[in-house]
């Protein structure tokens, strides 16, 4: 169970924030390999590594992106005092349950 702060399409910021950093990321790969072997660009090789980095960077990443998205988030919108109390009286209950 992930924390959503009661938001409906949390995580959606958080896969648009890993899109956007893996789309970058693939963008600047491409541009400096064909930068570096140009004229000569093995058009092949490039289009393996990528898809193989297309596919593993998003997984590999979420963890963070998701981490930044919640930071993110929390700077847009503090927690208001009722919640820090809702959020202390939870920990309260399950420390007592426990």
């Amino acid at each position: 169970m992930s924390v959503q702060r009661g938001q409906d399409g949390f995580e959606l910021g958080a896969a648009s924030v890993n899109a956007i950093l893996t789309l970058g990321a693939l963008i600047a790969a491409a541009g400096i390999s064909i930068v570096v072997s140009y004229p000569e660009v093995a058009v092949r090789p490039l289009v393996i590594v990528l898809g193989i980095a297309a596919v593993v960077l998003p997984i590999v990443l979420y963890p963070f992106t998701f981490t930044l998205w919640f930071a993110i988030e929390l700077v847009m919108e503090p927690p208001s005092p009722a919640d820090l109390a809702a959020a202390a009286a939870r920990a309260e209950q399950i420390q007592i349950g426990a």
